[in-house]
């Protein structure tokens, strides 16, 4: 490799790491503008209709398979409802919760509220304040530590005594890393507020509304439209354990949809991207899918394979995509392996350059790649097998009872199983596991 080579490489590899990119980026690709039908409708383009049409304390939900390429689309809808003159905040669930335990409504709503509060001041939306912590974060502290005392009722007292406030409240910590790192700090949060809901709910609200307040005081780009509130990663569960799995899931269902009205919040609308697992049913909800490569027969479609070789263009320094690869054919077949998922299509092709001897790479080095990637996917479990067949047939994802979820939830979580939109749902192996079956 010349030195000049081994740069290109190393360009190439940063621009394959697979974080979320905007419209801003000039690798991004509007895979909603390209001709055929290679996502089925159009979810961020309606999700966005139905956002700013609606009226302030509404929430909505977008749901989709991991590496689909949800947190790009909320990229894109974040831009277009700027570019509309809405105050848009983009917050991230896994930067605050621990989303391998099971989920309770009151660390949510001080993620809501603090991860507002961050967003909106990093974004420039309001004032920073002095201290540590944000306004949110600060304000949900003392008005914990302000709150009056309880009466405990003891076996030899008639009046009982009144409880002294938890000795978590007068240490100065930092709520928003223990409510993501300390398990028995949310313990203690959740028993210190027990039968306190709407008290906290009324108090997340009066302090989104400071904040709205504040940002519609500040704002000088036209009239105030509103702020929009865009939720992302609460489907990043990486559980494997069935039980605990069943815990998480119930969690959620409870969360967004019995606590639905409790999450939202008055002074903004709210969109929620979920996992496939939790039902939204009588609510306003889109679904992200994979890029339609194949049809249901198995017989290549042009217009996304075409889509998915534009992506990749974009992503090579210069744009040249035979430096890399030797030819059209050797490009499709990575694409075609990749079933159409972002995230391993960017795997795949990461593989070829980090196994690159000479550019272009010959045509076994992307057969060692499709194969190395194939050999990370394995083993595949019996009753993950039996599963697979039945989506191969069927095209669709068997669900005889509720408890199903729990392997199903894995085979979209590792990839096994992808979903399209194209008329109607449906659902096929990953390519790089046929020979399993």
């Amino acid at each position: 490799m010349t030195p000049e080579e081994e740069e290109f490489l190393t360009e190439l590899h940063q621009n394959l790491e697979k974080r979320a990119i905007g419209p801003d980026d000039p690798r991004y690709l509007a895979l909603e503008a390209v001709p055929g039908d290679v996502l089925g409708p159009d979810a961020v383009r309606l999700l966005g209709r139905t956002l700013t049409r609606t009226t302030e304390g509404a929430a909505f939900f977008l749901t989709g398979l991991q590496g689909a390429g949800k947190s790009v689309q909320l990229l894109r809808l974040k831009a277009e409802l700027e570019q509309q003159g809405y105050a848009v905040v983009r917050i991230d669930g896994e930067d605050y919760l621990n989303l391998r335990e099971p989920l309770d409504v009151t660390e949510f709503l001080f993620f809501l509220v603090g991860a507002i509060s961050d967003t909106a001041t990093e974004s420039k939306l309001i004032a920073a304040e002095d201290g540590v912590q944000t306004r949110g974060w600060s304000r949900l502290w003392e008005w914990m530590r302000h709150l009056p005392g309880r009466v405990v009722l003891t076996p030899t007292a008639e009046l009982g005594l009144t409880a002294p406030a938890p000795a978590f409240l007068s240490a100065k910590a930092t709520l928003k890393a223990e409510l993501r790192r300390d398990a028995s700090f949310v313990a203690q949060l959740r028993e210190y507020l027990d039968g306190r809901l709407s008290e906290l709910t009324d108090e997340a609200n009066r302090i989104v509304s400071g904040i709205v307040d504040d940002a519609r005081e500040r704002w000088d780009t036209g009239p105030w439209k509103g702020l929009i509130v865009l939720v992302d990663s609460l489907d990043h569960n990486r559980s494997v354990d069935s039980d605990q799995f069943h815990k998480i899931r119930h969690a959620l269902v409870n969360l967004l949809d019995k606590q639905r009205t409790t999450i939202t919040l008055h002074r903004c609308r709210t969109l929620f991207t979920i996992p496939m697992y939790v039902p939204v049913g009588g609510k306003v909800g889109r679904r992200v899918t994979n890029i339609r490569v194949r049809d249901p027969d198995g017989t290549p479609y042009q217009p996304g394979v075409d889509a998915l070789k534009e992506l990749l263009r974009r992503r090579i320094p210069g744009g040249d995509l035979y430096r890399l690869f030797p030819d059209d054919k050797a490009v499709e077949r990575l694409v075609l392996a990749s079933g159409g998922h972002l995230r391993d299509l960017l795997i795949l092709t990461t593989e070829v350059e980090t196994q690159a001897e000479s550019l272009p790479v010959g045509e076994d080095t992307v057969t060692a790649a499709i194969e190395q990637v194939r050999n990370d996917l394995l083993p595949v479990a019996d009753d993950q097998k039996e599963l697979l067949r039945r989506v191969a047939a069927q095209h669709d994802v068997p669900l005889a009872s509720q408890q199903d979820w729990t392997v199903i939830a894995t085979l979209f979580d590792r990839h096994f199983v992808l979903g399209y939109q194209n008329g109607k749902p449906w659902y096929a192996v990953h390519p790089l596991l046929a020979d399993e079956l």
